[in-house]
């Protein structure tokens, strides 16, 4: 056996590898003829006792490889996956509806995932035929963003960046030419978009910032502060106090609302949401929760229409009635 074909040899396992994991799966098979034919087109001439000593080494890594004995002969396969045909379509769906990624970068992550899933999977994970129709980012910084944003948190570190703004031409455009400096603690995931929330020093208070809209992140020399914030700090909780992702005054609010809508709240603060019967109205209940006061909550309770009515304080049921006399004024010229 001459040096070349002895190297070409080592790569029988690798091969066997890729084969069983594009050609076989829980329900389909390969038999040795198949084998030794899918290594001939490598050009790698082998006899049974190489493969057999080849699988045998894939299942001591546990790469396993079961034989199933046929009619005196055997079939082989790869049954077990890190990931099942629905949890790849799952993954393959979340990529598709992450506003976040550009269409390209969409396309490329779903081509990666696909290539998880044997060959016989690939009909049912060509799914990203609508990618052209939803709304997606018009630049791939997310991704990069955050690696900068996760490398800053891991070594304690306070970061500096660059903030951007929508302009009427579609444009964005750099809000101040001042740079932010924050201390990152934590990355959240709302209304499809990526957010940091950070500490800044100057408010001495907790910021977020939309991911796609930061450029030119420095992670700087200065270490994180703000720590003692952080040390109670629920993102789930945060997250759902602040409503599109626009801060406010911490208030707990009291509503009345229509015994139908009792499943919206619920299903949008949890457990948090204290609902009891109304004693005067058995067709609504009363519900208490605490939310950041902002043009986005008041334009939620809006939208839930006139079945529901901020109670308490006084002062939220008052800013409520403002923004909707100012908005009114719009179409009363």
């Amino acid at each position: 056996m001459n040096k070349e074909k002895s190297e070409s040899k080592k790569l029988i396992p690798l091969y066997l590898q890729k084969l069983f994991l594009e050609k076989t799966d829980k329900t389909h098979y390969v038999r040795m003829p198949d084998i030794l034919s899918y290594l001939e087109s490598k050009n790698i001439f082998a006899d049974r006792r190489t493969i057999y000593a080849a699988i045998s080494l894939l299942n001591y890594t546990d790469f396993e490889i079961v034989g199933v004995q046929e009619k005196g002969n055997y079939k082989y396969h790869h049954p077990s996956r890190l990931f099942n045909t629905n949890e790849l379509k799952f993954l393959i769906d979340s990529i598709a509806a992450s506003k976040f990624l550009t269409e390209k970068k969409s396309k490329d992550l779903i081509s990666k995932v696909k290539s998880l899933g044997s060959s016989f999977d690939a009909k049912s994970l060509n799914r990203n035929i609508l990618l052209s129709k939803r709304i997606k980012s018009m630049n791939d910084k997310v991704l990069r963003n955050l690696d900068y944003i996760y490398s800053a948190i891991a070594d304690n570190k306070q970061i500096t960046f660059q903030y951007l703004q929508w302009n009427t031409k579609r444009k964005l455009v750099i809000k101040s030419e001042k740079l932010y400096a924050v201390s990152p603690y934590a990355v959240s995931l709302s209304d499809d978009n990526y957010y940091l929330i950070a500490f800044d020093s100057k408010s001495n208070d907790l910021r977020h910032y939309r991911i796609d809209k930061m450029q030119s992140i420095t992670i700087t020399n200065t270490e994180r502060i703000g720590k003692e914030l952080f040390q109670s700090f629920d993102i789930v909780d945060y997250s759902r106090k602040t409503f599109g992702m626009f801060g406010g005054k911490e208030e707990t609010v009291t509503l009345e609302a229509a015994n139908y809508l009792v499943s919206v709240f619920i299903d949008r603060f949890g457990e948090s949401a204290n609902i009891r019967p109304n004693f005067n109205n058995p067709d609504s209940f009363i519900v208490r929760i605490t939310v950041n006061i902002s043009p986005q909550f008041f334009a939620w309770v809006f939208g839930l229409g006139k079945n529901v009515k901020i109670l308490s304080p006084d002062s939220t049921a008052d800013a409520f009635k403002s923004m909707i006399n100012s908005v009114a004024e719009n179409y009363c010229r």
